[in-house]
């Protein structure tokens, strides 16, 4: 059993070596691409909306960051199956399914970690973080990556054409990080309608490093459980449609 995890382990760092590690070596740029739009929004918000505007646009840029190099696991999953054929490689060696999604998902957040870095440091920069500020934010930033990992890896298994591979991601960067209060207090929503926001697991994700920040008085332990939830229905749901072998 140990021997069993001890490979799978290797396996996943192997894979998140070349497709994150490797991936930055080849392509530096490539980590601006998660870090550009969300300091562009963020100055636009400093410039209009002054120092507690920027503390929500921080937050924001935070969450839409973790999003952004998360779903695109979505393109590249796919790429790597329909292109490159390199998921029949790993069919066909010892390593499990999960050791190749686990490998993945570490690859895209070696892709996006400069960037939530960089905003957690902004966070920190005006907001003074608590010990326990830091775990809840630890926990949502966690959450939020396993989470939009594992709906791009479910979406990513239903891609027939290269025509696909492209536009996914996009949309539901937008989707997940413009559209639900991310960049914005969730009370600016009607306190009617605010269910509807809940549907998408930002918001949760967001109200709680708000929260840990002093700008939000939502529940924590009620968010922090829905978060959690959100995560392992993605995560089940992935599991069980993904395709591993193609038939």
């Amino acid at each position: 059993m140990i021997d069993r995890l001890t490979k799978g382990v290797k396996a996943s760092m192997a894979i998140a070596w070349f497709y994150g590690v490797q991936n930055i070596r080849r392509s530096p740029f490539s980590v601006v691409n998660f870090i550009l739009t969300p300091v562009s929004i963020l100055f636009f918000i400093y410039l209009f909306g002054g120092a507690r505007a920027t503390t929500y646009g921080v937050v924001g840029g935070l969450v839409s960051i973790l999003v952004s190099s998360s779903i695109i696991i979505e393109t590249d999953a796919a790429f790597i199956r329909i292109i490159l054929k390199v998921q029949d490689m790993f069919v066909a060696s010892p390593a499990s399914a999960v050791s190749y999604a686990a490998g993945l998902a570490v690859a895209e957040l070696i892709n996006g970690i400069a960037g939530v870095g960089l905003f957690i440091g902004l966070l920190a920069y005006y907001h003074p973080l608590a010990p326990l500020a830091v775990l809840v934010i630890a926990y949502a930033c966690t959450l939020t990556w396993v989470s939009i990992t594992g709906l791009g890896f479910l979406i990513s298994s239903f891609a027939r054409d290269p025509r696909d591979l492209w536009v996914y991601s996009p949309i539901l960067t937008v989707m997940l990080s413009f559209v639900p209060p991310v960049f914005y207090p969730l009370t600016t929503i009607p306190s009617s309608f605010r269910f509807v926001a809940f549907l998408s697991p930002t918001t949760y994700a967001a109200e709680l490093v708000r929260d840990a920040v002093g700008l939000s008085n939502t529940s924590v332990p009620l968010v922090s459980v829905g978060l959690l939830g959100y995560s392992l229905l993605l995560i089940m749901v992935a599991a069980k449609r993904t395709k591993w072998m193609e038939r």
